[in-house]
């Protein structure tokens, strides 16, 4: 008696995953639903809810993110820019350019949440690299330090970086300072013009920076 309880009660729940007899809408499906809400804020989790979708429902879901990154409210294009960074090396073209416009964005939380995103892409970001140059002599000491970040990520491929760059080793910002070095580092030989400003930087009072510094001479020099 008691297993032919069981057994109903497992009929029952399969009946309602299925939508009673129909196939059952993925998290994925509803979150891309969600987006479309009236609400800003089921709209912001559910963009955040889609940085948890598997590769193939996150590349279904693209679309829907990006339009979700042009959102009347900032939280919203805020918490769409991540889940774009996670989508697979081939669809990487299709978000690049959005997250690229989104530096622009009047927000300082959506520019930075796209650079992050940027950052998280890598070398595959090389088409924002004008605009983290840009960034990096706005004034803005947060942007700049974001586009430390993303042209640090791209590595060699972002040398023509380094002129920018080195603005920032000039930096009252211990933080930029220390990014600024970091990112020159990766870039790598091509950054061979840092290496005096750097040297200097090895004295700095903050050993954080020094820190940067050195290990950023090394990478340049190989020494």
């Amino acid at each position: 008696m008691i297993r032919h309880c069981l057994v109903l009660v497992c009929i029952a729940a399969t009946a309602l995953s299925a939508g009673c007899g129909g196939k059952s809408e993925s998290h994925a499906e509803r979150q891309k639903e969600n987006l479309k809400s009236e609400t800003p804020q089921v709209r912001a989790r559910a963009a955040e809810e889609l940085g948890k979708a598997s590769p193939a429902e996150l590349v279904s879901a693209i679309p829907a993110l990006l339009t979700a990154l042009k959102d009347e409210r900032p939280e919203v294009r805020e918490a769409a820019a991540v889940p774009l960074s996670q989508v697979p090396p081939a669809q990487r073209p299709k978000v690049v350019p959005a997250l690229t416009e989104s530096l622009n964005d009047t927000n300082s939380g959506v520019r930075h949440k796209a650079a992050l995103a940027l950052s998280k892409i890598g070398p595959d970001a090389v088409p924002a690299k004008n605009k983290f140059i840009e960034m990096l002599r706005s004034g803005d000491p947060k942007d700049a330090w974001w586009a430390c970040e993303a042209l640090g990520r791209m590595g060699p491929q972002a040398s023509d970086s380094v002129s920018a760059l080195m603005t920032q080793l000039d930096s009252p910002l211990r933080e930029n300072r220390a990014r600024a070095a970091w990112a020159l580092g990766r870039i790598g030989p091509a950054a061979g013009a840092a290496v005096m400003k750097l040297t200097q930087l090895t004295k700095d009072p903050q050993r954080p920076v020094q820190a940067s510094a050195e290990n950023a001479i090394r990478q340049i020099t190989g020494r």
